[in-house]
């Protein structure tokens, strides 16, 4: 009788021993939020090859556990009904894809987006990649720190 008693403690133990508590480790699901962007900054029709404004990336860390990134210069339809922005995300690798909601001129012009990407894990390596217009590009590969900055520029 006592082993059976015994068998039974033991295996409470190893079930309780092997559950994890959420509160102490949260599922924490990467999104983008926060999006916004200017209208179309001015009256300069232009096409993607066109480089009088350069395309420039900058990300910063503004608050715990998110990097804001703001685009400038992103060449899209002079007056689309919308803009917005998605990301996937597959392990370390942040691939946000920039879009427009139906174009509704003939021209094009330069807008600046932003928005939030995390939490990301303070001290883990990221690759962030944009894509708009189906060209992709690599922006950064960084540490993430809850200090950081940077800049780069679409050439």
């Amino acid at each position: 009788m006592n082993k059976f008693r015994l068998l039974w403690i033991v295996c409470g133990l190893l079930a309780l021993a092997g559950c994890t508590d959420t509160a102490d480790n949260p599922v924490r699901t990467i999104e983008l939020k926060n999006f916004s962007n200017t209208g179309c900054k001015n009256d300069h029709v232009r096409t993607r090859s066109d480089n009088t404004n350069k395309e420039v990336f900058n990300y910063s860390c503004i608050h715990e556990g998110f990097l804001y990134v703001t685009h400038q210069n992103a060449i899209f339809n002079c007056c689309p009904i919308g803009l917005g922005a998605k990301i996937s995300v597959e392990d370390n690798l942040l691939k946000v894809v920039e879009y427009e909601s139906d174009g509704l001129c003939d021209c094009m012009c330069p807008f600046d987006l932003s928005y939030e990407v995390g939490p990301l894990v303070e001290g883990k390596t990221y690759i962030l990649y944009v894509s708009q217009g189906g060209e992709e590009s690599k922006v950064a590969e960084f540490e993430f720190q809850n200090s950081m900055t940077g800049e780069w520029e679409r050439k």
